[in-house]
């Protein structure tokens, strides 16, 4: 009985049109300060190689540096991939974007490359992949099926 006018509440439930299942969510951390310390790292390097002309030299060294540790966030993502198993889509964007990144480091070393140009494709890749991966820790996504 209801306290609101004597009669009983009744709640039904109505099939939907599709169902859906709660996907565990991946953990990522790991790789993410492994990509922030990427990005900072990065920042910094093409900074200094833009405003500091005598770092120009230096430049092979920064590089190598830079591709350490964009190697060490592939594999750390390698580890949690097999862990959290990601979607086709979602491992395809992952190397996507560490490849853009990397490609962008690459270049850094080439005389006469725009530092410029490569810093804004090397964030174009790193900051929505930085993104990406924290909505991969966040709640539990919901995935439709038909």
């Amino acid at each position: 009985m209801s306290e609101w006018g004597g009669g009983s509440l009744s709640y039904t439930c109505t099939p939907n049109a599709c169902s859906c299942k709660i996907i565990e969510n991946m953990r990522t951390l790991q790789t993410q300060v492994k990509l922030r310390r990427l990005i900072r790292s990065s920042s910094e390097a093409f900074s200094r190689l833009r405003w500091q002309p005598s770092e120009r030299r230096m430049a092979d060294a920064i590089v190598d540096r830079l591709l350490g540790l964009a190697a060490e966030v592939r594999e750390s993502w390698a580890e949690d991939a097999l862990s959290g198993r990601p979607g086709e889509a979602l491992s395809a964007f992952v190397a996507e974007s560490l490849r853009s990144a990397e490609l962008a480091i690459t270049g850094a070393a080439q005389e006469g490359s725009d530092l410029e140009l490569l810093r804004q494709d090397f964030e174009r890749a790193a900051l929505p992949l930085e993104v990406f991966l924290r909505g991969l820790d966040a709640e539990p996504a919901l995935q439709r099926s038909a």
